[in-house]
Formats: structure tokens, sequence, C-alpha cells
């Protein structure tokens, strides 16, 4: 890894700027991924994917968002990192209340992703998100005005009452984008049906999708190694483009 830096991600209309971490790319900057982290999370456990996979290494720049401190569930009253509010033993379906708040935060992530595409160009920037932060990852990318490069998920997930928000108010320059989507089969918090789920959507909506199950839990990108790099390579262009 290159090391990380903490920056201001854009400023959201009435919102306070999400603090970013960044790893530069080793040589040319070619391409980001943005990362968008788990419940209870942080920009750590997907920068360690990202060293993992060599990214940098491959001219791609890592944007790793800080979700806020939000109290979260039943069982405690200390806060934790989460882009939404969400009940912790309704993960996989948070509600119709949670939806105000994906919105929202939404609004700031996609000021960090303004910066971004002007930066880099949208035709080079791909979203990456691990559960909480898939579905974030999901509505931001699919939403955004400008065609990005590709979508990655991980362990996603997609409530009942997202579904038609998604269907109505996807941006028209992301109606094929493409999606990679991988899933741990032991994962006890969301299940695999949740993830096929998404992808069942997504490919009803005429998305190409690919899929990858993986002999792990709910941990972030869990058993990934070359599938998400040639993902990656696909829609983004070999290294040397």
């Amino acid at each position: 890894m290159s090391g990380g830096n903490a920056v201001g991600g854009g400023n959201a209309v009435g919102a306070a700027r999400l603090p970013v971490e960044v790893v530069e790319p080793v040589g040319r900057h070619r391409a980001t991924v943005l990362w968008l982290h788990g419940l209870g999370q942080g920009p750590e456990s997907l920068m360690e994917v990202a060293d993992r996979l060599e990214l940098d290494r491959a001219g791609i720049r890592g944007l790793f968002p800080q979700a806020p401190l939000r109290p979260i569930g039943r069982v405690s009253g200390d806060p934790v990192r989460a882009w939404f509010e969400q009940d912790v033993f309704a993960l996989e379906n948070p509600g119709p209340a949670s939806l105000p708040g994906v919105l929202a935060i939404e609004r700031r992530l996609r000021a960090v992703l303004d910066e971004e595409t002007a930066r880099v160009g949208a035709g080079r920037v791909v979203v990456a998100g691990f559960s909480q932060g898939a579905l974030m990852a999901l509505v931001l990318a699919l939403r955004y005005p400008q065609r990005l490069a590709g979508l990655a998920l991980y362990a996603p997930f997609l409530p009942d009452e997202a579904v038609p928000l998604l269907a109505s108010r996807r941006s028209a320059v992301a109606v094929d984008l493409p999606v990679w989507i991988g899933h741990g089969a032991f994962d006890w918090i969301i299940p695999e049906k949740s993830g096929a789920k998404v992808r069942d959507v997504l490919a009803d909506w005429g998305h190409p999708v690919g899929w990858q199950r993986y002999r792990a839990g709910h941990e972030a990108f869990g058993g990934v190694k070359r599938a998400l790099p040639e993902f990656l390579e696909r829609v983004l262009g070999p290294t040397g483009d």
C-alpha cells in the first residue's frame, strides 16, 4: 500500500464534509475505485482489501470515505460508523424508515464522487461496497448522472422498499452499467440469498452481472483474489491502456 491521506470529500449542501482516506497509485493514475465500508467498520477494512489485491500497482487510486458515527441497534448505546441508521437485528431489510437516511448520505457521497470524476473522468471510476456499504454503492452508482465504469458489490442486500426507488430513478446513462457481485456462502449476517436477489433484480433490469460465490462468512470481500481485478481490468481497460 502506498499510504493513506485524510482529505475532505466534497461538500454536500447542508452537510459536513465526509472524511476520506486516499491511497495513491504507484506510477500513473489511470483509474479510481471509491470504496464504501460496512456497518461498524471504517476505511481501513477496505484499504486492506485494495492492498491485498495490489490495485495501487495497477495505477488505481483508492478513495475510502468514512461513515458518520450513529447510535445503532439495541445492544449498546455506543455509536458505530454507519451510512444510515439501521437495526443490527434487521440488516437484510432495514425498512422504509431508513430510506430518507440512505438518500441523505447519498448526497454527501455524491459530492465525493463529483470531485473524483472531475479529476479522472466518470468513465474511469468504479464504485465498490461491502454489506451496508454495498447498498449505498448500488444507490450511488445507479442514480449518478454520469456514466461510471462499473459497480462492485460484496454481500449486498436490497430492501423491498428500495426496489421501486431504484427502478424509477436510475440514471439513464446507468441502465446497463456492468456489475460484479461476490458473496460468502457462510455469511450469517447477510445471507447468500440476499446477494442472489440483488443479482437477479439487476439482471432483470438489463445490467450485465457477474456472480462469484466464496467460502467465506461476513467479511469484506472475503476470499476474493483475481476475479475482482479482472473485472476492473475489463471495465477500465488493460493496465497499459
